[in-house]
């Protein structure tokens, strides 16, 4: 797996890689990630996978991001 991209968007940290014939999208913010699989064969290229990467999209990401950290609280 080799990273192919780094993104960073409104504090979260988009890091992409290649692994095989996936792309491997992870989201990071704080203490919290959220990772995803793609097939390469979904998309042309690496620019038009980031331009999925938009802000309906990413406001996804982040509602999930703060349900993540309600339950987080909830352990401790």
């Amino acid at each position: 797996m080799r990273i192919v991209s780094n993104l960073f968007k409104d504090d979260i940290k988009i890091s992409i890689f290649d692994y095989d014939l996936k792309y491997v999208i992870k989201f990071e913010f704080n203490r919290l990630e959220q990772t995803y699989k793609v097939d390469k064969f979904e998309y042309r290229n690496l620019p038009e996978l980031e331009k999925k990467i938009n802000n309906h999209f990413l406001e996804n990401i982040k509602k999930r991001f703060h349900k993540m950290s309600i339950d987080l609280k909830l352990l401790n």
